[in-house]
């Protein structure tokens, strides 16, 4: 290695070192199911299509791509705790910095994304459950007229 790619890499390390969320500010997929039950926000930063899909119920969906754009939604969550969920665990942590950045304070990573989630058989909502309970709540509606 040159010495110019040595203090590349130097200050690389550098810039990274203390960068993201630290061990404390991540929580378990279990833990995290813990703490939206007792009514904290969880975020899913994946994309729309993906949410549709399937999603953690009672989830707020907003697209890392888009985070930036919607933070006015989440003004309400700037003191409270908010825990983001991706896919596997790679978009979360850039969405916990830019909201960290912003003034966030209580932002949490949920470890593994919802792959983990999902293999830790917490609930899951499909789009096919989404729209029986639509149809059922249409159905509801009707009978009550």
């Amino acid at each position: 290695m040159t010495g110019m790619s040595k203090y590349i890499v130097a200050l690389a390390v550098l810039v990274l070192v203390g960068c993201g969320p630290k061990e404390d500010q991540f929580v378990d997929s279990k833990t995290a199911a813990e703490r939206q039950a007792r009514g904290e926000l969880l975020l899913d930063v994946r994309e729309a299509d993906d949410y549709k899909e399937f999603h953690i119920p009672n989830s707020t969906n907003i697209p890392f791509g888009r985070l930036e754009f919607r933070l006015a939604e989440l003004e309400s969550y700037k003191a409270k705790p908010i825990m983001v969920i991706d896919h596997t665990g790679l978009r979360a942590p850039r969405a916990w910095e830019q909201l960290q950045k912003v003034g966030f304070s209580q932002v949490a990573v949920v470890t593994g994304g919802i792959a983990e989630w999902r293999k830790a058989g917490l609930p899951i909502q499909t789009l096919e459950m989404q729209l029986e309970q639509e149809r059922l709540q249409q159905e509801q509606m009707e009978e009550e007229e």
